[in-house]
């Protein structure tokens, strides 16, 4: 029998360093870049990839050695997030639980430029597809400065989810720069944010990714905190959980009706829940939500309403001890490294993102979640020792005394050139096509038609309804209303088809008359004057007569995708119903198209000098 060497037990000892660095490094990648292609709960490949992320972190955890007591508390852990994920129906606190108890021996750095980098290149690549048209770029319509704008998703649900994302990959960036990062840095991350809220519309995105920016500065450059900043680093968690329970029973107040209008409604929204869902220890499904767009925009009341009392007394605790020790507060030897600032500037604006937003438990869009690891395992340095093993950058001054301005220079003016030539040569539509799902109302032309209903049944009433749609479209008869209207050249009679939508008021279902169905005319065509509207829903309701009575007449109305008790019912993304937009709405598209192409352009600049750049470093190191 031979015994192994010493040197053999130190390479098998390296071999599984790297096996278990490597399957953390592939279960935090893959979750990354599930994120960065703009993925979520609702999309198949997210569950596909949750699912080869999870095997990898089962090997990480497999191979990593564990104290009994740290085993004990994973374990719970694990328990509390299954049993959430159980009552609510959502795996991201399963996967944010095993981001967080997988980080035993693994550096944050490292693991921060790994995001860096995937999250860059996913999210760059997102972006440019979604605008070029080669994926879908999810659209709204909402009114901003008292005028319609549209909201861009490129690439993302939202276009709040996208400017998230933009804040997500500076935290990225920022962090794996440390010290490096400075004024110029600071100024090229703002003037993206600003480039992303030009498409995202995003106030929330746009301050909170200019505040973390500023105080991660403030963070390099501090070197110590005073006594009076380390109390001031314990308010903000207090003060966001204060807000977030407190607010919604105060909508009574004027001035926090005014906040909630800034707000978008979402002190309203978390009132709805606290008050009329049901408070649980460990998670639950709502249920019985008169509306679908009444939404949890609160991270805190997100995780309280849908992960139970149990997984919010955790998170609030774990945030606020880990901020009475990375500001110093709390610090004990051996059980950290001292302030630590530029991980506070993380925490806070996750924080405060949190009260706009549901994602602080989703720890791959909540970085600041991966640092509640160091309360279970310590400092997480990483066993390779952190920063110190990194080399040197070798800092290569440009050949020929090129200065490096010119790059960003000719990186500018190839924008603007594109820019201005866009501007210039393209041709602009009178009209841009807004699928009807985006829009928030509706402007139609509607009417009641009454039947008789012997039986007084919603089965017999819907029949009717029915019978009536077929005798409204039929083609003669759509082509007879068009005429009539001197609409002929304006619509088609699939378009005049398709605006064309029949219902049961919300009234009937109420008083359970089943005698009254609707019909609408929606305005979805702006060539078509109301004059004519009116006319092609006379035309066809005079068609009808006979079956049906109208007592009520021919009235308009504007229908609400989210507001009013009767809304649009084919607001569906299965039928692509399509609306005529004219005016401001299309010079807006057309600078904002210019401002892309543009700094797409810059892109390209960009990365040819950085290759330049880095091509001369490789020469010059050997």
């Amino acid at each position: 029998m031979m015994l192994a060497s010493e040197d053999d037990v130190q390479k098998e000892g390296r071999m599984g360093n790297k096996i278990r660095e490597l399957s953390y490094y592939l279960f935090f990648g893959i979750m990354v870049f599930a994120k960065g292609i703009g993925l979520d709960s609702g999309d198949r490949l997210y569950y596909w990839l949750g699912a080869a992320a999870c095997l990898c972190v089962a090997c990480k955890l497999v191979l990593t050695k564990y104290s009994r007591k740290q085993v004990a508390v994973m374990g719970l852990l694990c328990l509390l997030a299954l049993a959430a994920w159980r009552n609510s129906g959502r795996m991201g606190i399963v996967l944010s639980v095993l981001a967080i108890i997988g980080m035993k021996d693994m550096d944050l750095k490292k693991l921060f430029r790994l995001g860096a980098v995937i999250y860059g290149v996913s999210f760059a690549f997102t972006v440019l597809a979604a605008g070029f048209g080669m994926i879908s770029n999810p659209l709204a319509v909402h009114e901003k400065g008292g005028m319609e704008v549209i909201r861009w998703g490129m690439g993302y649900s939202t276009g709040n989810v996208f400017h998230a994302s933009y804040f997500i990959l500076a935290v990225f960036l920022c962090y794996t720069w440390g010290k490096d990062y400075g004024v110029k840095k600071l100024v090229g991350l703002l003037a993206g944010n600003l480039l992303v809220f030009l498409f995202s519309l995003s106030y929330t995105g746009v301050a909170v990714t200019a505040f973390y920016l500023l105080l991660n500065l403030y963070a390099v450059r501090r070197r110590r905190l005073s006594g009076a900043e380390r109390l001031l680093c314990q308010l903000p968690l207090p003060l966001c959980l204060l807000f977030s329970f407190s607010t919604p029973f105060l909508l009574g107040h004027p001035a926090v009706q005014r906040l909630d209008e800034l707000l978008q409604a979402r002190l309203t929204f978390s009132a709805y829940y606290l008050q009329n869902q049901p408070i649980t220890l460990l998670g639950t499904r709502m249920k019985d939500i008169p509306n679908f767009w009444i939404i949890m925009d609160n991270g805190y009341v997100y995780c309280l309403m849908t992960f139970g009392v149990v997984t919010a007394l955790l998170l609030f605790t774990g945030y606020g001890v880990l901020i009475g020790r990375y500001s110093g507060l709390a610090f004990r030897p051996g059980e950290g490294d001292g302030e630590r600032l530029q991980e506070l500037a993380i925490i806070f604006s996750c924080l405060l993102y949190g009260i706009m937003e549901q994602f602080i438990t989703n720890a791959f869009m909540n970085l600041s979640l991966l640092f509640l690891a160091e309360l279970l395992f310590g400092s997480c340095r990483g066993a390779c020792g952190g920063e110190a093993g990194r080399p040197e950058k070798v800092r290569v001054s440009s050949e020929r005394g090129e200065p490096r301005s010119r790059g960003w220079s000719a990186c500018i003016l190839t924008g603007l050139a594109i820019f201005v030539l866009y501007m210039q040569r393209a041709e602009r539509p009178e009209c841009i096509l807004i699928p009807i799902d985006s829009l928030n109302y509706v402007d139609g032309v509607s009417v009641r038609l009454q039947v008789e209903n012997p039986g007084n049944t919603k089965e017999y009433l819907k029949e009717a309804m029915k019978e009536c749609q077929t005798i409204l479209e039929a083609p003669e008869l759509l082509s007879g209303a068009l005429q009539a209207a001197g609409a002929g050249e304006l619509l088609t009679e699939e378009e005049l088809k398709a605006a064309l939508e029949y219902s049961l008021p919300v009234s009937v279902h109420r008083d359970g008359r089943y005698d009254t169905f609707r019909v609408r005319l929606l305005k979805l065509y702006c060539d078509v004057s109301p004059k004519q509207y009116d006319q092609l829903m006379e035309y066809m309701v005079a068609a009808a007569g006979g079956r049906y009575t109208s007592p009520e007449g021919i009235y308009e109305e504007r229908i609400g995708k989210s507001f009013g008790e009767d809304r649009i019912e084919h607001m569906s993304a299965e039928k692509e119903f399509l609306a005529e937009k004219e005016g401001p709405m299309v010079e807006v598209e057309a600078v904002r198209k210019g401002v892309f192409y543009g700094t797409a352009g810059m892109g390209v600049i960009c990365a040819v000098f950085t290759g330049r750049r880095k091509i001369r470093g490789m020469k010059l190191s050997k």
